[in-house]
């Protein structure tokens, strides 16, 4: 999710996938791009995605943009990639948990690169801007426990007027309360990241798919940005299937501005992700496939109550 409070203008809010309900469930949400003209000329930002699960004995969330650029009161701040992954689970005995982490590739703030050191909370102060990198918060209590992950949050004040702007850029909340563990829904895969594409350049991408409640689900954002790369946007699902960490989906996409359709076969062979993998097959013959450079694959399995 994508959440910000300027000085003159409404609060702006972008890619809610939740909350879910006390029973659980599965939502999701994601665009291709968005730009200035629908941010209030603050925000640009492509393969925006957002995904959460809750099932069984866990709640799992996750948010993710390529290509953020943020202008606020003067101020540039700028990211290939910003994700963020939530978590809360139960134990064999009652007892909860909350984990989560974000990842941050190419951070610029007013022509200044920031080095990302990966601990929670990071905190940088640039020319009056307040910048808090993997800002993480939660509890945890008995059989409860809640954790929200922002990968960036920044906030812009003035010594004499007060605050100019509070912008969340991927931001993931999960909670659970064990004595109240939820019913399976379905099987689910989500994931974000990028893998380097056919001709050497970045390519970002954004998938979920599942069965939920016996119905398709998820959606699929691609941008290749090598020479004559793809701009892909999913519209719809039309299969679903896999076994042990391999999901295969497919569905029907507008590619570069014309109907199409894509498969996609991802792999979650562990955490953090450097071993998933990713592959897309287009109808107008493109391919590209590989190994994450960053980013999560992330299976959502029928996991039972404790």
């Amino acid at each position: 999710m994508i959440q910000a409070t300027v000085l003159g203008l409404p609060t702006i809010i972008v890619g809610e996938a939740g909350p879910l309900d006390e029973s659980g469930g599965a939502k999701e949400f994601s665009l291709l791009t968005i730009s200035p003209g629908e941010t209030g000329g603050i925000l640009s930002a492509d393969v925006v995605h957002a995904a959460t699960v809750g099932q069984g004995n866990h709640s799992r969330a996750e948010a993710s943009v390529a290509d953020a650029s943020l202008n606020v009161a003067g101020n540039t701040i700028q990211a290939d990639v910003l994700s963020s992954r939530a978590e809360a689970r139960c134990d064999g005995t009652g007892g909860a948990s909350a984990s989560g982490s974000s990842e941050i590739l190419g951070l610029v703030v007013n022509g200044r690169a920031i080095t990302v050191s990966g601990d929670p909370n990071q905190t940088e102060t640039i020319d009056g801007i307040k910048v808090v990198i993997n800002e993480q918060s939660g509890s945890t209590s008995g059989n409860g426990a809640d954790i929200t992950v922002n990968a960036l949050h920044v906030t812009v004040s003035n010594p004499l007027t007060g605050q100019l702007a509070d912008v969340v850029i991927s931001s993931s909340h999960a909670d659970i309360a064990c004595a109240a563990c939820s019913s399976p829904v379905g099987d689910f895969v989500t994931g974000g990241g990028w893998i380097t594409g056919p001709s050497g350049g970045r390519a970002n991408f954004a998938v979920a798919g599942g069965m939920k409640n016996g119905g398709l689900w998820g959606h699929l954002t691609y941008i290749d940005h090598g020479a004559g790369g793809p701009k892909v946007k999913g519209t719809g699902v039309t299969a679903y299937r896999g076994t042990g960490t391999s999901r295969h989906i497919e569905g029907t996409a507008d590619i570069d501005g014309a109907s199409g359709t894509y498969a996609v076969d991802v792999a979650d062979n562990g955490e953090p992700g450097r071993n998933d993998t990713f592959s897309l097959k287009l109808s107008n013959g493109y391919t590209a496939s590989g190994n994450l450079a960053g980013g999560n694959i992330q299976l959502h399995g029928e996991a039972p109550c404790p």
